[in-house]
């Protein structure tokens, strides 16, 4: 799934929040799953 600069994600798990700074074509994974886009 492509990262789009400025898309916010989170962790269902943790609850840990990242903000992308520089797009890409990754996933974030956290706690051994995909982090979840946060709609804003």
């Amino acid at each position: 799934m492509p990262l789009h600069k400025g898309e916010l994600y989170y962790c269902e798990i943790c609850g840990a929040e990242i903000e992308v700074r520089k797009g890409g074509d990754s996933t974030l994974v956290c706690c051994d799953q995909a982090m979840k886009n946060k709609e804003t």
